[in-house]
């Protein structure tokens, strides 16, 4: 047996395991595009968020200042308590004050 193969029959087979191969590589390819394009999004809503907060930071400050210096009884007109001050930028306590500001008034009362 003899295991040698000729020039022509390896130039031959070269073409056809590229072809194989190229397919291969372009979803290898695409693949790749699209982690960094996804890894790329990651970075950028990340560096995002964190520019707003460090912008947000001062106003944020403000009101919290502002709030603190105001009277039990002020408190109480708007709605608040002094244990809600620290809650007031987060989104669960906005949403509950959006849903208590669209209920029916009967309903303003009681949940006050």
């Amino acid at each position: 047996m003899n295991a040698r193969v000729t020039k022509p029959e390896f130039v031959s087979a070269i073409p056809s395991s590229m072809m194989t191969l190229a397919p291969a590589q372009s979803v290898q390819l695409e693949a790749a595009r699209q982690r960094d394009e996804a890894v790329g999004q990651w970075l950028r809503k990340t560096l995002s968020a964190m520019f707003r907060a460090v912008v947000e930071y001062p106003r944020r400050r403000r009101i919290y200042d502002e709030l603190s210096m105001l009277s039990d009884r002020e408190l109480t007109d708007i709605g608040l308590t002094r244990g809600d001050i620290p809650h007031v930028f987060e989104a669960e306590f906005k949403a509950r004050e959006q849903q208590a500001a669209n209920a029916p008034a009967p309903a303003r009362a009681i949940a006050a």
